[in-house]
């Protein structure tokens, strides 16, 4: 196997394929093969620098331009634009008035939607802050502000722009 090659190959990559080429190497390293073993640590090394550089990169990212590439990635769905676009069009409201505006009707679930669907992307938005009311991450964080004990939402300035650059603007 030519290692060199390998690594050479890792920008390429997906993380789904990076994960398997860690798993195996990991596996390598108990062959007994002392060959295998070097491989191994090289392509291990390699792995961890390009992890830490990728991490470097995404931290200097703004937000504006991870959003932009999270939905350019993975579009939003036809329910997952109702909730973003009555958040554009209506900043400052309640979650109660964002059911109704997205056609969620009064069963107060327009956070947890909006919530999962920042969760789904957070690979490509990064991690959620923590969660104010509650132990936990505050998924809805990652693209809106919370106003809290009223919990009125307003969308983030760089996620408005982000899907402006999308095509999707506030209405109003």
């Amino acid at each position: 196997m030519n290692i060199e090659k390998l690594i050479a190959g890792l920008p390429s990559r997906t993380d789904a394929e990076r994960r398997d080429m860690r798993l195996k190497a990991e596996a390598w390293l108990s062959s007994g093969d002392e060959a295998r073993i070097a491989q191994a640590r090289e392509l291990l090394a390699a792995l961890d620098t390009f992890e830490a550089a990728a991490i470097a990169a995404f931290e200097r990212t703004p937000l504006s331009d991870r959003v932009y590439e999270a939905f350019r990635r993975r579009p939003w769905s036809d329910h997952e634009r109702k909730l973003i676009q009555a958040l554009l069009d209506h900043p400052g409201s309640t979650t109660t008035e964002l059911n109704r505006l997205s056609g969620l009707g009064e069963n107060m679930v327009w956070q947890m939607h909006f919530g999962n669907m920042c969760k789904d992307r957070t690979d490509l938005l990064g991690p959620p802050p923590p969660a104010e009311t509650r132990e936990g991450p505050f998924w809805s964080g990652l693209l809106a502000d919370a106003e809290m004990p009223t919990n009125r939402f307003t969308m983030k300035p760089e996620a408005v722009e982000a899907f402006a650059r999308l095509g999707l603007k506030a209405t109003g």
